[in-house]
């Protein structure tokens, strides 16, 4: 914590960032609460709050993307490689979509706040029946016609390529036939990755007080595959050719 408070007191940007973002998450989920408590869930009125969060959080923090066109302009599982929490605020901003991740995020601080605004589907891996809703969670969403994103890997990782992936959120993209589309995103600095023992805290406060982040995205062919084992090998596939190009 004392390190926390040095960096702080030491980084007017990074204070100044703080702010900035707690007073962005709070406007942008109170906006989605509002709504949802007058007319209930709206597509067009998430996909503008976690757009426009996304995106003012990406400038908040000083990232700079370097990107190619988005290939898909209707539904889609969108799978990408996870190198930091920051995935999630890109993410959001590039192309906004129901996100399915970790449990633990909700104890963050601001976590439910920022899951409110991103519509995400929280998963205790180590729960069976959790994972078993969170299949049905993933499969309702792209009937009604809700984009989602996924994590593979099930948790970051420094690189350089993948680690193995985690099978389940295939089975449902080879059953319903959506098109998976691979995503590979990098940091130019590999040690702006969130892996090992660091904390959440103690890795964004040295995130938010650096002038800027440089973060590479390439988007893969969209991938339509019966058998999951099959669309799970070409979606790392491809997800590890754009990393090696980057």
């Amino acid at each position: 914590m004392m390190k926390i408070l040095r960096i702080i007191l030491l980084s007017p940007l990074a204070l100044i960032r703080l702010l900035l973002v707690l007073l962005s998450t709070l406007f942008f989920s109170t906006i989605a609460l509002v709504w949802m408590k007058i007319s209930g869930f709206s597509r067009k009125v998430q996909r503008w709050t976690m757009g426009n969060w996304g995106k003012s959080l990406t400038w908040i923090c000083g990232i700079r993307l370097d990107k190619k066109a988005f290939p898909a302009d209707s539904n889609f599982i969108l799978m990408s490689n996870h190198r930091s929490y920051l995935d999630i605020f890109i993410i959001a901003g590039l192309t906004p979509s129901a996100m399915v991740g970790k449990a633990e995020i909700a104890k963050w601080p601001l976590g439910k706040l920022a899951m409110t605004v991103s519509n995400s589907i929280l998963v205790d891996r180590n729960n069976t029946s959790s994972l078993i809703n969170t299949m049905k969670k993933i499969k309702e969403s792209v009937f009604q016609g809700i984009p989602v994103t996924l994590f593979p890997e099930g948790t970051t990782y420094k690189g350089p390529l993948t680690k193995t992936f985690k099978n389940g959120s295939f089975k449902i993209a080879a059953e319903t036939g959506i098109p998976v589309i691979p995503m590979a995103i990098q940091y130019k600095d590999r040690e702006d990755a969130w892996v090992g023992d660091d904390t959440f805290l103690g890795h964004f406060f040295r995130q938010i007080s650096k002038p800027v982040t440089h973060v590479e995205i390439q988007y893969g062919a969209p991938l339509i595959l019966a058998d999951y084992k099959e669309l799970q090998t070409k979606t790392k596939e491809s997800i590890d050719h754009m990393l090696k190009e980057m």
